[in-house]
C-alpha cells in the first residue's frame, strides 16, 4: 500500500502554511491542494494522504465516503485513489440527476443481483458494475450491439448460455444476464486472479489485457495503465478501458455511502414501468403470453417490461422458459401458467390461398420457415382456404398478415402482398385479403426484413441439426459420470470442470425442472466427453483464453496440462490442449 510520506516537522509546517492559505484564498476558483485528514481511525493508512482539490470543494460527509474501503478498493495508492477521486467527484456534484435515475432503475435488480455474487462467493460490490455498464438499463443498446443490463455481445452472450434466436434474446432478461455476468467475472478472475484486472477484461476483452499484460510487464490494472505509452498502438489500453475500473470503483464508493452523500432515487416517471421486485416462474412451450397478461390485468407495455427478453407474443414452441411477474400476482400468475388455458390474443392467422408456398408465406408475413412448421406441424401439403397459426410479434414492430378466400386474392397485385409484408394496409380494394393484425407495439422497432427472415430461417436450422446431432451421438447419461452439486454450482460451472458442453450437460439432466436452481447434495449426471491431446504451438496474439475457446476447453485446463503458473504464453511455445 503507498501513500504520501513526509517527515515530520515539515508536515506539521506545511499542514498549517496550506490552512491558512486555504482560508485566505477560499471562494477563489484557482486550483489548490488540499490535505485531507483522516476521517476514521478504521482506516490509518490514509492518514496524512493529499488530494487534489481541482476547484470542488468535497464536504466532509464525501471526503470519507471517497477514503473509504471495501474489498474492491481496499489498499489504493495516493495515485491511485487520485484517478477514482476525478470520477467520484463526476458523479457526486456534476451527474447526480443521472445517478439518482440508474438508483430508481436498479431498484427492482439490486438486491438480486448482489444475492447472485454473494451466493458465489465473489464481492457483492460486483453489483455496481451494472451501473457503468448500462445504467441497470435491461434494455440498453451499444453501438457495438452490445446488449442489456450487462451488455453482452452476442458471441459472448452465447457463451454463457444466453439464448438468442427467433423467439427470444434472453442477454435482456435482467436475471439470467446477472448470473452470466457473474460466470464471466469469476472465470476472468481465475485468469488473472486479481479483481481490477477482470473488471478491465470485462470491457476490454482478457485477450487485450494479457496483451497488455505482457508488453509492459505489469502486474496491477493501475501500473499498467500509467506503463501503457510503453505499448505499441495495436497493444495500448483505450481510455474507456482506462478509466472503467476507476469509474467503477468510484460507483462501489458512493452506493457504500449512498445516504450520507444525501442521494435518493428519482421520482417514478411513466415510462418506469417496473416498479417492484419481480418473482421467477417457469412457461411451457407455446404459452401465450399476450393472453397471460391481459389475465393478469397488465397492459402489454408493462409485461414487456419485466419481460424483455421476448421477441413474439408465444414462447417459444420447443422449450420451457422463465417469466417473470410483479411479486403481487405470483401466486395468480402461477395458476395460470399451470392450468394451461392461455389461447388466442397472442396468435394471427393466415388463410392459404392458390399458389401459396411456405417460402412465399414465410416472405409476406416475416415468419421464417422452420417457425411455420413449429406452429403447423401437419400444415403440408399446403390446402387452399385453410388456415396457418402465426406467432405474433413483440419488440419487433407490428405487422400485418395477407389472407384471402378467393382466386382474385391469389392473382392481385404483388405490390398488395409487399405493402402487407411491410406492415401497410392496402388501399382497400373489392379485392384486398382480409388483416389479422398482431398487438400493437411500440414503434421505435421495424419489422423484420425478408433477410432477416431467411437469416433466422438458417440459424433455427441450425440450432435443431446441432440438437439432433447431440442426441444421435449419445452425449446422454451413458458413459457419464455423477456429480453431487456444491454451493455455488450452476449447470455451465459444472460443464466447464468435467469439460463438456452445456448443451450436453442439459440432455443428460432432462429431470431438471430449472437448470438454473441447482441444489446442494443434488445428484447431476454428467456424460462422457471423449477428448484428444494434440500439441499447439502458441502464435502470435494468442491468450489462454483465446486457445480455449478456440479448442472448447478451459484456460485453468490448460494450465493444468502444461504445469503452467502464469498466464503468459510467447509465440513459438508448445502447449498440451485438450479437444473437446
Amino acid at each position: 500500500m503507498r501513500v504520501g510520506t513526509h517527515r515530520t516537522g515539515i508536515f506539521g509546517i506545511r499542514w498549517v502554511f496550506f490552512c491558512f492559505c486555504a482560508w485566505l484564498i477560499s471562494g477563489c476558483a484557482t486550483t489548490q491542494t488540499t490535505i485531507l485528514p483522516n476521517p476514521d481511525d478504521a482506516a490509518p493508512d490514509y492518514s496524512g494522504i493529499i488530494l487534489e482539490d481541482d476547484g470542488i470543494v468535497l464536504t466532509d460527509a464525501e471526503r470519507r465516503a471517497l477514503l473509504s474501503q471495501g474489498e474492491l478498493d481496499r489498499g489504493l495508492s495516493r495515485e491511485d485513489l487520485l484517478e477514482v477521486q476525478k470520477y467520484f467527484k463526476f458523479y457526486v456534484h456534476g451527474n447526480r440527476r443521472t445517478i439518482e435515475l440508474n438508483l430508481l432503475r436498479s431498484r427492482p435488480y439490486l438486491a438480486y443481483a448482489r444475492k447472485v455474487f454473494r451466493e458465489k462467493g465473489m464481492p457483492e460490490e460486483l453489483a455496481c458494475l451494472a451501473y457503468v455498464e448500462s445504467g441497470y438499463n435491461p434494455v440498453a443498446v451499444s453501438r457495438s450491439k452490445a446488449m442489456g443490463m450487462w451488455q453482452f455481445m452476442s458471441a459472448t452472450g452465447r457463451q454463457y448460455d444466453l439464448t438468442q434466436d427467433w423467439w427470444m434474446d434472453e442477454r435482456l432478461d435482467p436475471y439470467k444476464a446477472t448470473r452470466a455476468a457473474a460466470e464471466y467475472l469469476a472465470e476472468l478472475y481465475d485468469m488473472f486472479h486479481d479483481w481490477h484486472l477482470a473488471i478491465a477484461s470485462y470491457n476490454a476483452g482478457p485477450g487485450k489485457i494479457s496483451r497488455a499484460l505482457e508488453g509492459t510487464g505489469e502486474s496491477e490494472f493501475f501500473e499498467l495503465c500509467r506503463s501503457n505509452d510503453m505499448l505499441d498502438e495495436k497493444r495500448q489500453l483505450k481510455p474507456e478501458t482506462m478509466q472503467y475500473v476507476p469509474r467503477f470503483l468510484a460507483m462501489c464508493k458512493i452506493m457504500r455511502n449512498i445516504d450520507t452523500l444525501g442521494f435518493s432515487p428519482a421520482e417514478p416517471r411513466p415510462e418506469d414501468l417496473v416498479k417492484v421486485p419481480a418473482r421467477e416462474l417457469r412457461a411451457k412451450p407455446n404459452t401465450d403470453l399476450a393472453a397471460f397478461a391481459g389475465a393478469l390485468n397488465m397492459s402489454w407495455a408493462e409485461f414487456s417490461a419485466y419481460n424483455p427478453a421476448f421477441k413474439r407474443y408465444i414462447t417459444p414452441p420447443d422449450r420451457h422458459v422463465s417469466v417473470y411477474v410483479p411479486y403481487h400476482v405470483e401466486a395468480r400468475a402461477d395458476k395460470l401458467l399451470r392450468d394451461g388455458k392461455l389461447s388466442g390474443k397472442g396468435w394471427a392467422t393466415y388463410t392459404i390461398v392458390r399458389n401459396d408456398t411456405l417460402s412465399k408465406i414465410s416472405s409476406r408475413t416475416g415468419v421464417p420457415v422452420s417457425i411455420l412448421r413449429q406452429a403447423n406441424p401437419r400444415c403440408e401439403p399446403l390446402q387452399i382456404g385453410k388456415k396457418l397459426r402465426i406467432p405474433s410479434m413483440s419488440g419487433n414492430g407490428e405487422y400485418m398478415i395477407a389472407s384471402a378466400s378467393s382466386k382474385k386474392a391469389s392473382s392481385g397485385s404483388s405490390s398488395s402482398s409487399s405493402k402487407a409484408s411491410q406492415g401497410k394496409r392496402s388501399s382497400g380494394s373489392s379485392r384486398a385479403a382480409a388483416v389479422a393484425a398482431a398487438p400493437k407495439k411500440s414503434s421505435q422497432t421495424a419489422a423484420p426484413s425478408k433477410k432477416s427472415s431467411r437469416s433466422a430461417t438458417v440459424a433455427a436450422a441450425s440450432k435443431k441439426s446441432s440438437s439432433t446431432s447431440a442426441k444421435s451421438s449419445g452425449s446422454g447419461k451413458s458413459g457419464g459420470r455423477s456429480h453431487e452439486v456444491r454451493s455455488g454450482d450452476t449447470l455451465a460451472s459444472i460443464a466447464r470442470e468435467y469439460g463438456v458442453t452445456l448443451t450436453a450437460m442439459r440432455e443428460a439432466n432432462t429431470q431438471l425442472e430449472d437448470p438454473h436452481k441447482l441444489k446442494v447434495g443434488q445428484k447431476l449426471n454428467v456424460p462422457a466427453a471423449p477428448k484428444k491431446d494434440i500439441m499447439y504451438t502458441v502464435r502470435s496474439g494468442d491468450t489462454l483464453w483465446s486457445i480455449s475457446r478456440r479448442f472448447n476447453t478451459s484456460p485453468g485446463e490448460i494450465r493444468s496440462l502444461n504445469n503452467l503458473t502464469s498466464n503468459t504464453l510467447r509465440p513459438g511455445d508448445a502447449l498440451r490442449v485438450a479437444v473437446n
